[in-house]
């Protein structure tokens, strides 16, 4: 049986975006394929692996959960993501952790729905990763990038990094992970879209574009922005409004979500109002807390 390599990133926060995410690649993972699947752990509870064990034993593929604890440390002071977090940048640990000569990368915030055969078996022509273009962003000049700086034409197709095909040997011959964490550390003013900014600009030529649809954004599917579907290849829940958040689960897109996610161990899991709210007014004491403690160390 041929075997293919599925891989995410995850913390407790979006280990329910990370079940979708993997579960819906590995049931449209190419026929006859036994998936092997990378999950680099960000500080996923105990409860919730044992969830994602139980999750991937019952699906009616070929398939295998493998545990990867990334040193997150390393990553400590680089421009945070939407999660608060430097949880983006534990992709970047994947070369030194993983022995393996080609990945499909997919971000813990997208859902697969199409065959993904021929992304698979395509030639990347000598290129570190094939992705698609950022339908949003559409161009590196309408990124906050310094163009002059690095030499980009403003003209060029914008990477977007949620969903990746990578030759590992080749990222690892540009040395592309120390790179971007260089990047990062030298240029946050630069970097607004944290890793995707920095691999914008040291995958810059080089990079093979995938079809539009293998990125679609959910929001825009919503609504069927300049021609986006529902049933687009791949929709990725772009920005902080995902759809395990309550408030953000009613949206056409989210209903894809959740037949997804009722093929794993949360089946029947819905964002409860009630439970949000205890979320949120715990966040705000602990902000309010934050900032007692910094005003009363300038005090003293």
């Amino acid at each position: 049986m041929n075997q293919v390599v599925l891989c995410s990133a995850s913390n407790e926060t979006y280990v329910l975006g990370a079940a979708v995410a993997l579960v819906s690649a590995v049931l449209n993972a190419p026929c006859g394929t036994h998936c092997r699947v990378y999950l680099l752990d960000g500080g996923i509870r105990p409860a919730s692996w044992r969830k994602l064990e139980k999750t991937f034993a019952a699906l009616p593929r070929s398939c295998e959960l493998i545990r990867l604890l990334p040193d997150m440390g390393r990553y400590a002071g680089l421009p945070q993501d939407w999660g608060s977090s430097v949880m983006t940048y534990a992709r970047l640990a994947l070369p030194q952790m993983v022995d393996e000569e080609r990945i499909f990368y997919v971000d813990a915030d997208l859902m697969v729905q199409a065959d993904w055969e021929t992304l698979w078996t395509m030639d990347l022509d000598g290129a570190a990763v094939a992705a698609a273009p950022d339908i949003v962003t559409k161009t590196l000049g309408a990124e906050a990038l310094d163009l002059e700086k690095f030499c980009l034409d403003p003209a060029a197709p914008y990477l977007q990094a949620g969903l990746l095909l990578i030759d590992l040997r080749e990222w690892r011959r540009l040395e592309v992970s120390e790179k971007v964490v260089t990047y990062l550390r030298e240029n946050p003013e630069h970097s607004r879209c944290w890793d995707q900014s920095a691999l914008n600009v040291v995958l810059y030529r080089r990079w093979k574009a995938l079809p539009l649809g293998w990125n679609t954004p959910a929001w825009w599917a919503d609504i069927g922005r300049e021609g986006c579907q529902l049933d687009a290849p791949v929709l990725h829940f772009v920005g902080p409004n995902k759809p395990w958040i309550y408030g953000h689960h009613t949206a056409p897109s989210s209903a894809a979500f959740f037949r997804v996610l009722d093929q794993s161990a949360w089946k029947g899991w819905r964002p409860n109002g009630f439970r949000f709210a205890c979320k949120m007014a715990k966040y705000r004491v602990g902000q309010a807390l934050q900032t007692a403690r910094r005003l009363f160390r300038r005090q003293a």
